[in-house]
């Protein structure tokens, strides 16, 4: 198991623009992500895989980075990427996504490998549950698909898979919609609120 926290620096940047807004829908995940665990391998190929040419090592970052890659890029080339050959992962990998507070979702995206399904969940406090299953769409490389409308789900962690395909699997960028519920504006307005207040001090500031 990894895992990951972000930049100081680009945290407190997103804290600068979340102060100046009031909640309203948006994408979520790219400025409120708070840790990313990897469970499993990735960024290794099974032996004699054809996708050796062409590949750029694992991204772990990628899908919560906000930027999408070019439609149609090979599957394992800026993306976080794996294998679920036998001989690579006994079990499947799931990638979780812990947010910064607690948000009330309503829609994904998901640049994806094109041949594969993938599962998105949510935690409920006490299990996992199916938030969108996103489908295969049997083009070629990264495509990117949209769940469209769904019903509300309030949590402060997602999770992705793979679900079926080839074996191979990609995501190079994932979206929610939503918006923050009240509890956690709150704690996100009285961060910032001290957080300005230290900075005045410490530069002199009125």
């Amino acid at each position: 198991m990894r895992a990951y926290s972000p930049v100081p620096a680009i945290a407190a940047a997103a804290a600068v623009a979340l102060a100046a807004a009031a909640p309203a829908s948006a994408a979520i995940i790219a400025d409120h992500w708070f840790s990313v665990t990897v469970d499993g391998v990735d960024g290794v190929l099974r032996a004699g895989s054809p996708w050796v040419p062409g590949s750029t090592p694992t991204s772990a970052l990628a899908p919560v980075d906000g930027e999408f890659e070019p439609t149609g890029q090979q599957w394992n080339n800026g993306s976080f990427w794996w294998d679920e050959d036998p001989s690579v992962n006994q079990t499947p990998v799931t990638y979780t996504i812990v947010l910064d507070g607690f948000y009330t979702l309503r829609r994904f995206l998901m640049q994806a490998d094109d041949n594969d399904s993938y599962h998105v969940e949510w935690w409920d406090g006490a299990t996992w549950l199916t938030a969108w299953d996103v489908p295969a769409v049997n083009t070629f490389g990264l495509e990117t698909r949209d769940s469209g409308v769904l019903a509300a789900i309030t949590t402060d962690r997602l999770r992705l898979s793979g679900s079926g395909g080839d074996g191979y699997y990609a995501i190079s960028e994932f979206q929610a919609f939503g918006v923050p519920e009240p509890a956690t504006w709150a704690l996100m307005i009285g961060g910032f609120a001290l957080a300005g207040a230290a900075l005045r001090r410490r530069t002199g500031l009125a």
